[in-house]
């Protein structure tokens, strides 16, 4: 049943991240990030807000379903001594580098996700979570 519930919650994010991909304004608008890339707010929307809440304060619409409510990310600098921990922000967004002493993590590995919707250099995967590092940077309190 676990594994169930899962892979439906995987097929319901990557299908925010297809819809959030879809969603790509054009060049030049206020939203689009002058690099081609989705802006920080937009793919937080897209991927993020669906646990964390569209305020960053972790209290979206999956939230209750999660076994670890999702942490306030609007706090992260002041739990750091005031300091933004963007690398280990980075790091938890790509989820290649944590290795989880037991057991698996509840929140999705994006950095695989954001490699397959890469389509060149321009559009990398580390742009992404960069952009998402420094959105989540604004939102701090």
């Amino acid at each position: 049943m676990r594994r169930k519930f899962r892979a439906v919650f995987f097929v319901l994010l990557l299908s925010a991240a297809a819809v959030g991909q879809q969603t790509s304004p054009a060049k030049g608008t206020a939203a689009a990030a002058k690099d081609g890339v989705l802006s920080g707010k937009q793919l937080y929307a897209a991927n993020c807000a669906v646990c964390h809440g569209s305020d960053a304060k972790g209290g979206g619409p999956f939230s209750p379903q999660l076994k670890t409510w999702p942490p306030d990310l609007t706090q992260l600098a002041k739990k750091n001594n005031g300091v933004f921990p963007a690398m280990r922000v980075s790091e938890a967004i790509d989820g290649e580098y944590e290795k989880p002493a037991h057991g698996s993590r509840e929140m999705p590995i994006w950095g695989p996700v954001f490699r397959s919707q890469a389509h060149g250099h321009n559009d990398s995967a580390q742009l992404r979570i960069n952009h998402l590092v420094k959105y989540l940077e604004s939102q701090q309190k």
